[in-house]
């Protein structure tokens, strides 16, 4: 019975070192992702691509507002 017992524990503490180790191994690939500065980043690309269009076609699209049943006013 104490074998068994003993048996059941040294699996728990292997699987538990397995785990920390993978876990501390994640933690470290991931330390440099920052999606806050990932997310400003591509929302300035895609406004800068936006105002570029604009210079270029003359055209401005209107936000109305949300219910509204226009979506989009031109000049």
């Amino acid at each position: 019975m104490i074998h068994v017992i003993l048996f059941t524990a040294v699996i728990a503490l292997l699987i538990f070192v397995y785990m920390r180790h993978i876990t501390k191994r994640r933690r470290s690939k991931t330390a440099d992702i920052d999606s806050v500065r990932d997310f400003h980043s591509s929302y300035d690309r895609i406004r800068t691509r936006r105002d570029l269009r604009d210079k270029e076609s003359g055209y401005r699209s209107y936000v109305t507002k949300y219910n509204s049943s226009e979506d989009y006013r031109e000049r």
